[in-house]
């Protein structure tokens, strides 16, 4: 409702109270002229910008048709006021007491029944006026109660008005609960809408967002001519200065602090021209707020501290032009509330920027850690296979002497295991990008650990190492990339032969688990893991501390490489080992009906 020139009228856009609350103030209406004897009864609000609107009209279908919802300056009526002569809660303002500028200055504005003019002494004017302002406990004007035309048409005497006032003092009470009511009603709208808000997917995760979407809800929400909202986080983004209040940095590192005790006494901060409500430190630079205030056309500007829990992450800042009526301590308490909500709703936005933009990064750092791999593979083996070569070519040559065919012999061993080395990078790369997933498909174990076993049946005898294939070796039926399983398979195999001493023995196998998933199996009898080591054991490079292990050879990827693969798998890998009496490890894969 916008404020207009002396006698004009604005239709609302956003009318006081629901059919409810309306029809409860009709209700009052008709009480209040029931029980003083009058035909018309009329109640205006006090609503903010520094007008009034038409709530009710009982005995006037006219006027009710043409003047509800409407509304008109207090400031026009302050000036009827003081034509008039109290009495008890009412002010008589006879019509003699209007003077000419007065009437042109109310034509439009107030409601002039329809009833002749007999001219008889005593008799009821049209223009004669009964009015009571309703005041809340500070002493705020919230509303006028009109009444207008008696019933007998007389003018009440001042005994009659006196008894009026006592008569309706309860149903001016009423009015005024039913006023506080509906605010309470509204701010609870303006809470629910900002929780609304707060859970809606583009403001739970931009803090720039949130801020934009709650002052365009809060600005109307709240009736208040400018908003803003003020910040603290790091990196998250400030409000516009909408107050246009222009602070100089230190009155904004004061108002800053203040705000932060506010939220400490869970308090507002109120500041009207040559005051300072709610901090007494922010109290001394009342002078400069009296200016911008003034220079600005603010009537005042209240803060309210916004957080969670026990830190302050900004300020809500609302201010109403002069001529508004003044803050209540309902809405105070819904600012403050409005605080919480909002506080909460911007840490939840900035913790989840916060977790996207460390995601962009992780992502990034793994990207360029596979781009590291292939490229380090890729460049050191061209030259590792120039060097493979020409040891090769050395070591096969009859006219080098013993000394140099050791040497040739050195190099070549020290080639092949640079080429271990690279062919475990190139694997581990290609198990963790998450850029290649695996090719998902219906793979039967059991082939997979029979080739395994095959394959390594030779080289455990070589070393006196016994294999054995044990368990149920009916088809075992997993999700998962056949090629990236055999390596899982392969490597755990491997391991174990490299780390048992002649005359070990080993089992490979498939359990069948309670939960319908299945399980590889490798147990062995070798020389085992250290529990300290057991906690670095799927590190990239990670080599034993055990000085046997490392007399062992080993790139120490392997089973970094068969931790990547189940994690591809959604499966898990599972250790257990003590010191010198072997160990065993299984791979974990998920049931088909929960792939």
């Amino acid at each position: 409702m916008d404020e207009g020139q002396t006698g004009e009228r604005r239709t609302r856009d956003l009318s006081w109270g629901d059919a409810r609350a309306r029809a409860l103030m009709h209700a009052l209406a008709r009480d209040a002229a029931t029980r003083a004897g009058f035909r018309v009864c009329a109640i205006e609000v006090v609503r903010p910008k520094g007008l009034l609107e038409f709530v009710a009209i009982y005995g006037d279908a006219t006027s009710a048709e043409e003047r509800l919802g409407t509304a008109s300056r207090l400031a026009d009526m302050q000036m009827v006021f003081a034509a008039g002569e109290p009495f008890g809660l009412f002010i008589w303002v006879p019509e003699e007491n209007f003077s000419e500028e007065l009437r042109d200055q109310m034509e439009g504005v107030i409601v002039v029944p329809d009833i002749p003019v007999t001219g008889e002494d005593g008799d009821w004017h049209p223009m004669d006026m009964l009015v009571a302002r309703i005041l809340d406990e500070r002493g705020d004007l919230r509303a006028l109660l009109y009444l207008d035309v008696p019933v007998d048409s007389r003018r009440p005497d001042k005994e009659r008005l006196l008894e009026i006032s006592d008569e309706l003092a309860m149903t001016l009470n009423s009015v005024l609960t039913a006023i506080e009511r509906e605010e309470y009603a509204d701010h609870m709208r303006v809470i629910r809408a900002t929780r609304r808000l707060a859970r809606s997917d583009p403001a739970r995760h931009d803090v720039a967002h949130l801020l934009r979407e709650a002052r365009s809800t809060l600005l109307g929400a709240l009736s208040v001519d400018e908003l803003e909202i003020r910040v603290f986080i790091d990196d998250a983004t400030d409000g516009p200065d909408s107050l246009g209040l222009d602070a100089a940095p230190e009155v904004r590192h004061a108002l800053d602090e203040a705000a932060a005790r506010a939220w400490d006494g869970q308090h507002v901060l109120v500041i009207e021209p040559e005051n300072v409500w709610g901090d007494g430190e922010l109290a001394a630079y009342a002078p400069w707020f009296t200016d911008a205030l003034r220079a600005a056309g603010f009537e005042a500007v209240v803060v309210a501290p916004v957080g969670v829990d026990d830190e302050v992450l900004g300020m809500l800042m609302c201010a109403r032009r002069t001529g508004s009526r003044r803050w209540t301590d309902g809405e105070g308490v819904a600012a403050l509330e409005l605080g919480h909500d909002l506080g909460r709703a911007i840490a939840n936005a900035h913790a989840t920027q916060r977790e996207r933009r460390l995601l962009g990064e992780l992502r990034e750092l793994e990207e360029a850690r596979h781009r590291f791999l292939r490229e380090l593979t890729h460049e050191i083996n061209n030259p590792m296979t120039v060097i493979a070569a020409n040891a090769e070519f050395l070591a096969a040559s009859e006219f080098i002497d013993e000394r140099d065919l050791k040497r040739a012999q050195a190099i070549l061993r020290g080639t092949e295991r640079l080429g271990d080395l690279l062919q475990g990078l190139a694997m581990l790369s290609r198990v963790s990008d998450p850029q290649h997933p695996p090719s998902m498909q219906h793979t039967d174990l059991v082939p997979i650990v029979e080739e395994t076993l095959s394959a390594m049946t030779a080289v455990a005898e070589r070393v006196g190492v016994t294999l054995h294939l044990v368990g149920d070796l009916d088809e075992a039926v997993v999700l998962g990339d056949p090629r990236e399983i055999a390596s899982a398979v392969s490597n755990l195999v491997d391991n174990a032969v490299k780390y048992s001493d002649p005359g070990d023995e080993i089992w490979i196998g498939i359990e069948r688990r309670a939960d319908g998933g299945l399980s590889f199996t490798c147990r062995d009898e070798g020389i085992g893991i250290s529990p300290s080591d057991q906690a670095n054991l799927f590190s990239p490079l990670f080599r034993s501390t055990n000085e046997e292990a490392l007399m062992r050879p080993g790139t120490g990827l392997g089973l970094g490489i068969v931790r990547e693969i189940m994690h591809r798998h959604g499966g898990t890998v599972q250790v257990e080992s003590t010191l010198g009496r072997g160990t065993c490890v299984r791979l974990h894969f998920r049931p088909l009906h929960g792939s």
